[in-house]
């Protein structure tokens, strides 16, 4: 069996989810987008500054900010597990902005379901 790509494992995610059709394609969109623009490689070799910004900034933080729009946070956890699945090395970062962006904060960013997500994690480690 072939590796899916990250937008199709997504892709999957949003249609288990019943998230809104429109609303997931804007998210798949952004995921192309990104994974076209900013290949693995060069975004490891890019200092940590950068890698907030490239990543979190332009691409984690808009696709948490569609869910919570489409008012599909329920795919949120998975997605974000999809993320750091892709992107071991900066599950760090991710669990960062998901601290630091909800910990004052549970209605934006799906922020509820971030926060399980992160106290799941603890639970497992």
């Amino acid at each position: 069996m072939r590796n899916l790509e990250l937008h199709e494992v997504v892709s999957r995610i949003l249609r288990s989810s019943k998230c809104s059709p429109i609303g997931s394609k804007r998210i798949i969109e952004m995921i192309k987008d990104f994974t076209r623009n900013n290949p693995k490689e060069s975004l490891m070799n890019e200092p940590d500054w950068s890698k907030w910004i490239i990543f979190i900034k332009n691409f984690v933080s808009p696709i948490m900010k569609e869910l919570e729009r489409i008012d599909c946070c329920s795919a949120a956890p998975m997605i974000i597990g999809a993320l750091s699945f892709k992107y071991q090395e900066l599950e760090d970062l991710i669990n960062i902005w998901i601290k630091d962006k909800c910990s004052n904060n549970t209605s934006g960013y799906c922020c509820k379901e971030l926060i399980s997500y992160i106290g799941s994690r603890k639970e497992q480690s």
